[in-house]
């Protein structure tokens, strides 16, 4: 058995990064990029209004100005103003040779063809050329996860093919005699299957597709068969859910042995989910993960999600195999729901403020099979394997799963 730090460090070192590729920009959102991003231009590329108004030369402070044009963004046709001159202007619209400051609409009095303003004040509204960004300037490193902001300024400089990690394919296959479909009805002795939804959600979250689900009886035949079936789509990640223990039906092990997989590790000192299993076979990953939603819940932010990102980007710093840099401090809103049993454990939690501080609420957990420990879970509440804190107000170590998402800007 190994600790967690030990089996991130395995999946660290094992897992081989997809080559990036070029995608269209409007797929682009949260993929890692693998380029250098510079301006081609200083950014403004001109001089431009920041406000509806008139323009002016800076240093002719007359008493009104004789409105000789209008200048609407987009155009480029260059106007001559002379002093007691001025032009209509409209905000981003570019400035006229010669004039550097814009008085708002509201500070001005229009008769006919005259301005007068009516107040004069000391900034001059106006966006300079290079003042954002000079030409030859970084604005994006490789590695940076794009979010919205990163997508758009992609855009504003005409990157529309950047080159990004790929979005690793996952196969997932759900075992067991007694799961049926969501929208079936249960008969005696059978569950509806919860599993199937919540891997191709928390997929989801982490830029990864499910290009292949099935759902398996407890056979050995039956699950070598389907992962046999989805070897007809390349993919990348295996998820087998359920069969990773040592009972009679616990099939998943043997199955990845029999499809020439490596097994680099059986179990985790993790609670929930220590007969996590992880093997490779190549480039392919694959873990069979406990059956119990919370157990699937847990291991996917603390194992299958950091192999995603080492597919994906291949930039993880190898800090990163110890979650205790990633943690923070958070005291307790209210008294744990679990007590020590020798194993690291983490629990799931929500994070809320409350008077200003950050605050956690352990979720109830009477089972890893109780699916409202992950009603509202946005943490994962470390427990140290000796210890544990009594109650309400005591600090506890938190992983903030938005944060995790992240693992390249957290070091």
């Amino acid at each position: 058995m190994v600790s967690l730090t030990e089996a991130r460090k395995l999946i660290l070192d094992m897992v081989e990064p997809l080559d990036p590729v070029a995608c269209f920009l409007s797929d682009a959102h949260g993929r890692r990029l693998h380029q250098t991003v510079k301006a081609p231009e200083d950014q403004p590329a001109f001089d431009r209004s920041a406000m509806d108004g008139y323009a002016v030369a800076l240093q002719d402070t007359s008493d009104r100005y004789r409105i000789v044009g209008v200048v609407e963004p987009g155009e480029g046709e260059e106007l001559k103003v002379g002093r007691g001159e001025c032009v209509r202007i409209f905000t981003g619209a570019r400035l006229p040779a010669g004039l550097s400051k814009v008085i708002p609409q509201e500070q001005a009095s229009v008769e006919g063809d005259w301005m007068r303003p009516t107040k004069r004040s000391e900034s001059t509204w106006v966006r300079h050329r290079g003042e954002d960004a000079q030409a030859g300037d970084v604005l994006l490193k490789p590695g940076v996860l794009l979010g919205a902001g990163e997508v758009s300024m992609l855009a504003s400089v005409g990157v529309v093919y950047p080159v990004v990690s790929q979005r690793p394919v996952i196969v997932h296959i759900t075992t067991g005699n007694e799961l049926v479909d969501p929208a079936g009805v249960p008969k005696t002795g059978q569950i509806r299957d919860s599993n199937s939804i919540l891997v191709a959600t928390l997929a989801r979250q982490c830029g990864a597709v499910v290009g292949r689900h099935s759902r398996v009886g407890d056979s050995l035949e039956s699950l070598v068969g389907a992962v046999l079936a989805a070897n007809a789509q390349p993919w990348n990640i295996l998820l087998i859910s359920g069969g990773a223990s040592v009972g009679d039906f616990d099939f998943g092990v043997r199955a990845l042995e029999l499809l020439g997989f490596e097994i680099h590790f059986k179990r985790v000192n993790l609670r929930p989910g220590k007969p996590l299993v992880f093997a490779t076979r190549g480039k392919q990953v694959a873990f069979v993960i406990p059956g119990n939603p919370v157990s699937h819940f847990v291991t996917f932010h603390l194992a299958i999600q950091f192999a995603l990102h080492a597919l994906t980007d291949g930039l993880i710093d190898p800090r990163c195999a110890s979650l205790l840099e990633q943690c923070v401090r958070i005291s307790l809103h209210s008294g744990l729901p679990v007590k020590p049993d020798g194993r690291e454990t983490w629990c799931p939690g929500h994070v809320f403020v409350e008077s200003g501080q950050l605050r956690v609420r352990p979720l109830p957990w009477n089972s890893s099979g109780d699916l409202r420990g992950m009603l509202g879970a946005n943490a994962l509440i470390r427990l140290e394997s000796a210890s544990c804190p009594s109650g309400e107000g005591e600090s506890v170590e938190c992983l903030l799963l938005e944060m995790n998402h992240s693992l390249s800007e957290v070091l």
